[in-house]
């Protein structure tokens, strides 16, 4: 079975020359995906094309949440068939939220954006599901 490198990378490691951290083939594509997503396209020095085109749209308080959820699976699926082809067939599913915080004396409005990517290994055909969450923006309803 091939080992992958853990991210991220611990240098300390490498320079006492130990072996680094490794992890499964599953949780090698997690971690990829979770870099593709929460990296800004032209982050990379090494390859501008890597990362997620909708960072772009932040703070675009003109888009509307079924905007902004189209506008992230195109980037996911483009960015998925590109830089992750160890997953077949990978269905890409957003949701985009607002959700109400209550602060000591205020209410406070938040973007919550959920992904779950799905597909099968090429490797095996084995199912593989990842999720994350996390928030976007300027806040206010659509």
């Amino acid at each position: 079975m091939t080992d992958y490198l853990k991210l991220p990378l611990r240098f300390e490691q490498f320079f006492q020359k130990k072996k680094l951290d490794r992890c499964s083939l599953t949780d090698s594509i997690a971690r990829n995906i979770h870099l593709l997503i929460t990296t800004q396209l032209e982050e990379n020095i090494q390859d501008y094309d890597y990362g997620s085109q909708f960072w772009d749209h932040d703070y675009d308080i003109h888009m509307t949440n079924s905007i902004r959820r189209e506008v992230i699976i195109k980037s996911l699926k483009w960015q998925l068939e590109k830089y992750e082809k160890r997953l077949a067939k990978p269905i890409v599913e957003v949701n985009v939220l607002q959700k109400e915080y209550r602060l000591i004396n205020n209410l406070q409005l938040k973007r919550k954006v959920e992904i779950t990517v799905k597909g099968n290994l090429k490797r095996n055909n084995e199912p593989f599901r990842f999720y994350t969450s996390f928030y976007i923006g300027p806040m206010l309803f659509d």
